[in-house]
């Protein structure tokens, strides 16, 4: 079966382990008998194992992601902040700023304790757990051993056929009967594995898994609180940066003073908390109930729930807990819809940190900061796709290239494995480890340097693409335009065989006067754009990608083998350089020279090629 596979932009066969959202479908086709998929629609999980297919006989299966569930993570405090964040950038207020992309105000709501977590909180300090754990409820069971005369104090019902049946068990024989040496015999033991004690003991396993989760969210998001207050007081980092990420936390959870001590405070309160029910789970009652044993997640009700003056407590606490798995338990459609409608979340998030970036950069003239922007003779547009979007080029209507922003849900990669033309960012990263430097493409609104990052992408492909054609050559030029080129332009430009060569800005007159000299000229109409596209191309090179100042002749040294230049304005330096059979190199560094990403950001590109 043919499909689209959206992480490396080829057409494959669907492999035998399918990663959920990774793949797109070619035909339409019907996905475990329930979910009809049309072509281009993304391949997204059910929840169930296989994935099957109408008139397909291979078998196929998903492979786990997370924890396992369609379209979920072991974060959800992520998938809320991308909600929230879509859900602003949708609303009519949009359309005159954009929403900042990271750290939501609506992200105050994990902060506040969950009624679970208040439940559990008053019975541990009632000493309502504490006392099933030391005196529990149980039964008394009888079992049937063969003991000794002397050992046994209750015969088994069956004792004496028994005995009469087997002659090892008799001591001798008398004139009166048998004396017997063993019997069969009942004895009593404590049952302690009754359905309330079954009950509390999945109850601490589910409520420490709760609290495991959200101490390690809470703690993500103070993480993330105290990141936000260094950054803002961080004397390394380039003050573009600090001043365009401060603006963005301007509007956001992390701008409030308070934010970080009530996080901190609940966060403590939970910590607290996890460590008295982990005191439950090594002692008492829960070690002596056997692990394999469970109970539905809806109670029975007993006698001893309802009426116990401690165990009327675990039911509250109980439904509480597993409120989340009942709203959550869906058909398989309903859990293939889901999964669908959070991958395209996190595509309209994506679109939205493009937007960002198309506002922000400096290299572009902002016809529209929502989807478009002008660079040279070229229109920068941004377009929406399934799972994603598109920023193309396009130059007098007609599209010249493209970059497409794949939306992915789960994963890991490096921005050095993906081609310039084709990136794609994760929601939730794969690996535990951190990312100072920015090399990997984990993008979600826990982050900071999500806008820098999809800028970065965006500048080095169309950078690239205009340092490949360096210097702008128009081939071929009638010979009287091409003296009068050379004559009005100076150092500027060069001949070159029959046609010219552009290597070097201008000053603004002497552009238009080579505009005017280009305009009245005999040339047929395609030499002239090729020549007006030219000039303006080579007169970008000269605006600071840093700081947009534009830089003229007098700040930038070219020729045929590349380009240096100095703003005048920051000191943003600009290099590339090129010769016969060696790689191309060309650099973009700011005043102080080559510094990491976490301390300029987008502003230093290295590009290879």
């Amino acid at each position: 079966m043919k499909v689209w596979d959206r992480y490396e932009g080829v057409e494959v066969e669907l492999p035998d382990k399918v990663e959920p959202g990774r793949y797109q479908v070619r035909t339409r086709c019907t996905l475990n008998g329930h979910a009809d998929l049309h072509p281009g629609d993304i391949l997204w999980s059910d929840g169930n194992n296989k994935c099957l297919f109408a008139g397909d006989r291979v078998t196929r299966t998903f492979r786990a992601v997370a924890d396992g569930r369609a379209g979920r993570s072991q974060d959800p405090t992520i998938d809320d902040a991308v909600e929230a964040v879509v859900a602003q950038a949708a609303s009519p207020t949009a359309t005159q700023s954009l929403p900042s992309p990271i750290m939501p105000a609506q992200l105050e709501d994990h902060v506040a304790l969950l009624d679970v977590e208040r439940l559990v909180d008053g019975a541990m300090d009632a000493g309502h757990l504490q006392d099933i754990s030391r005196s529990p409820r149980m039964d008394m069971r009888y079992d049937v051993e063969l003991q000794s005369v002397s050992r046994a104090k209750r015969l088994a019902p069956d004792a004496l056929t028994t005995l009469a049946s087997r002659s090892q068990d008799w001591s001798r024989r008398s004139l009166t009967g048998i004396v017997p040496k063993r019997v069969k015999s009942l004895v009593s033991e404590d049952e302690l594995a009754i359905y309330e004690n079954i009950v509390y003991a999945r109850l601490i396993d589910r409520v420490l898994a709760i609290l495991n989760g959200r101490v390690a969210s809470l703690g993500g998001l103070l993480a993330r609180c105290n990141d936000a207050q260094l950054l803002s007081q961080a004397q390394q980092l380039d003050h573009r940066l600090r001043d365009d990420i401060c603006e963005l936390w301007g509007r956001s959870f992390a701008d409030n003073p308070d934010a970080a001590a009530r996080v901190r405070g609940t966060l403590d309160q939970l910590i607290r908390l996890r460590e008295g029910v982990r005191v439950l789970q090594h002692a008492g009652l829960y070690t002596r109930v056997p692990q394999h044993l469970g109970v539905p997640s809806s109670l029975k009700s007993t006698n001893i729930l309802q009426h116990d003056a401690r165990y009327r407590h675990l039911a509250p606490i109980w439904i509480a807990a597993h409120a989340n798995i009942n709203a959550t338990a869906r058909t398989p459609s309903q859990a293939f819809e889901t999964a669908k409608a959070l991958g395209e979340r996190y595509a309209s998030y994506v679109a939205l940190l493009a937007r960002h970036a198309l506002s922000a950069s400096k290299m572009f003239v902002r016809a529209n900061a929502q989807t478009a922007a002008g660079f040279g003779p070229w229109t920068v547009h941004l377009s929406s796709e399934i799972g994603g979007c598109r920023v193309e080029l396009r130059e007098q209507g007609q599209v010249k290239d493209g970059l497409r922003l794949v939306a992915a849900w789960h994963g890991h990669r490096t921005w050095a494995s993906q081609r310039d033309d084709h990136q794609v960012f994760f929601c939730h990263g794969s690996s535990t480890e951190g990312d100072p430097d920015g090399e990997v493409n984990v993008l979600n609104p826990l982050q900071f340097y999500v806008v820098e990052r999809v800028r970065l992408v965006i500048e080095r492909w169309i950078l690239k693409r205009v340092l490949s054609a360096f210097p702008f050559r128009v081939a071929p030029v009638p010979a009287q335009l091409q003296g009068a080129i050379c004559a009005t332009a100076g150092d500027g430009v060069a001949a070159h065989g029959h046609g010219i060569e552009f290597f070097k800005p201008l000053e603004l007159g002497v552009q238009r006067e080579m505009e005017a000299v280009i305009d009245r000229a005999t040339a047929n109409e395609e030499t002239k754009t090729k020549l007006r596209q030219s000039l303006r191309l080579v007169c970008e090179l000269g605006t600071c990608r840093v700081c947009g100042h534009a830089n003229r002749a007098t700040n930038f040294r070219g020729s045929a083998q590349g380009f240096a230049a100095l703003c005048a304005a920051c000191g943003a330096r600009s290099t590339l350089k090129r010769s016969n059979n060696q790689p191309v190199h060309a650099e973009f560094l700011t005043q102080e020279g080559p510094r990491p990403f976490e301390e300029v950001g987008c502003r230093q590109i290295t590009i290879d090629w």
